[in-house]
């Protein structure tokens, strides 16, 4: 019987990561060819281009240096299509991210620049790390909050497909695998937790995570915090005997330490021989849009300029408390970025959170934790828009941990029919929204710089390039469109869609019923 059961939650992954690749590969963004820095300037970074907007652009561009030019540091023809979000130090051109993303992306360039998709491939490789979460998302969902296997399913689906995550697991960004490294972490302290024979596995696993997050882009080293600190807690196991409280540690978490302080390590090392101190990182270089638009480089009192532009330069200002109000609520409530208004099936993870309440243990605080320190970090930047993006991109990690929440309002939801009605017209309009900015494009500009343009902004803009047949998406532009309309492709993506809410919502909770 037992086997069966599996049997039956094996059929459920396949069948949901089967869909899955299949609409991310519909999806994805891209052209056929091995683009290189020439291609790019003016040309393929134009908007649903695939590299219209810098952090594609540029950590593909790093990418194409270290696989040709077997170097961290950019030519000037690099440096010139990677810009602006390229720094400067002694002569060399760097970009302005962290190399993870970069290095992670190598592997899949240099395979598919073999087929002439090196652009491709190295997209595909974010989608991988997406499904990943997909999957990372049900294993909790059933595993540690013990969530009927409809709901466990129904939960990745509106974290893949009804949040404006999907935007970001079909091109080149660093949140999905941030969101991979804190999911997966946290699944791997709760396994740690339980002291079985692999504990110590899952511990260097934890350790190994939070090492490359770092690297994968600066603030993970806050943003994995709460997860951290479940860690710690963990690690300790108070027992009660008799008159006496005996409190056990585990130096596994000491002794596994090691991994961490070893990447970490090559970390530094990485910023000393590229940047000039091991605590010194890529984006606080002086950047070279400040020194082209001043034309230092073509000046002989050029380098004494940038030598004092380096001096002066203050990186403390990125976080501060007073734009936290603010950032709140553009991250939130915003009508050109808002959580809630480009996915708003997340107001039931809120009625989730009520419910759980007077239930809390210790993973459901960390998860709120997470999100909090999220929310709190980002609300803080000076940029809470993620520059010109699709929704509140740095909500990402959020979407993720709040969609194990709606899977909890699912199932704590007294009045059944109606929750799943009122989920199913949430996700209808947040999968909407989800997809018509995957095939369309990111390069939305905040309300403030849209009222300066005169341009739109949110999701209205997106809708003006599909009724355009303007979409970035391959196998849509390359394949289907002479022969169909950009809408008419949306509107079969999103059939599926509600054919695939409506199924796990109101199908398989009858059949999973009969089958018990």
């Amino acid at each position: 019987m037992l086997k069966l059961i599996n049997k039956k939650n094996n059929i459920f992954i396949y069948i949901l990561i089967l869909i899955s690749v299949l609409l991310y590969v519909f999806t994805l963004r891209g052209i056929y060819g091995n683009p290189n820095g020439n291609m790019i300037k003016n040309n393929l970074d134009q908007a649903t281009r695939p590299f219209e907007l810098s952090p594609e652009r540029g950590r593909y561009i790093l990418s194409m240096s270290l696989a040709d030019n077997k170097s961290f540091s950019l030519s000037q023809t690099l440096a010139d299509a990677a810009y602006p979000d390229v720094g400067y130090y002694q002569g060399r051109f760097y970009i302005n991210f962290a190399p993870g993303i970069s290095l992670i992306s190598l592997p899949f360039y240099l395979i598919g620049k073999y087929f002439n998709l090196s652009q491709m491939f190295s997209f595909f490789s974010i989608s991988i790390f997406a499904l990943l979460n997909i999957f990372l998302l049900f294993k909790i969902s059933k595993n540690l909050f013990k969530l009927p296997d409809w709901i466990s399913v129904f939960v990745s689906i509106v974290f893949a497909f009804a949040s404006t995550s999907w935007s970001y697991a079909i091109t080149l960004y660093q949140h999905h695998v941030t969101t991979f490294f804190i999911i997966s972490s946290f699944y791997a302290v709760w396994k740690y937790k339980q002291n079985k024979k692999r504990s110590f596995f899952w511990a260097i696993f934890i350790w190994f995570n939070y090492a490359l997050a770092i690297l994968i882009d600066y603030p993970n080293a806050i943003l994995m915090l709460p997860i951290m600190i479940y860690f710690f807690l963990s690690s300790f196991k108070i027992s009660k005997l008799k008159e006496k409280i005996q409190i056990n540690f585990r130096l596994g978490i000491v002794l596994t330490s090691f991994i961490f302080i070893l990447i970490t390590g090559l970390h530094g090392y990485y910023n000393f021989v590229n940047f000039g101190g091991w605590n010194k990182v890529s984006g606080g270089l002086v950047s070279y849009k400040i020194i082209k638009e001043q034309k230092l480089l073509n000046k002989q009192s050029g380098k004494i300029v940038i030598e004092q532009m380096k001096e002066k330069k203050d990186n403390s200002g990125f976080f501060k408390e007073e734009r936290i109000p603010f950032g709140i609520y553009e991250l939130l409530i915003a009508p050109d970025k808002g959580i809630f208004v480009f996915s708003p099936i997340f107001i039931l993870a809120l009625v989730g959170i009520f419910f759980t309440i007077k239930q809390v243990n210790l993973e459901k605080a960390i998860l709120l934790a997470t999100v909090g320190v999220n929310l709190f970090l980002y609300s803080s930047w000076g940029d809470p828009w993620g520059g010109w993006a699709y929704g509140p991109r740095y909500l990402i990690i959020s979407m993720a941990v709040l969609s194990i929440f709606i899977g909890i309002f699912l199932h704590k939801i007294k009045f059944k029919l109606l929750g799943k009605i009122v989920t199913f017209v949430l996700f209808a309009f947040s999968s909407a929204v989800a997809l018509l900015g995957a095939l369309t494009t990111n390069a939305v500009p905040p309300k403030i710089e849209a009222d300066y343009l005169n341009m739109k902004y949110g999701f209205m803009l997106n809708i003006d390039f599909l009724k355009n047949n303007r979409s970035g998406t391959f196998v849509y532009s390359h394949f289907l469109s002479d022969n169909l309309s950009l809408i008419n492709y949306f509107l079969i993506i999103f059939a599926v869609l509600l054919l695939m809410a409506f199924i796990v919502l109101f199908i398989l909770p009858k059949i999973e019923k009969n089958e018990n």
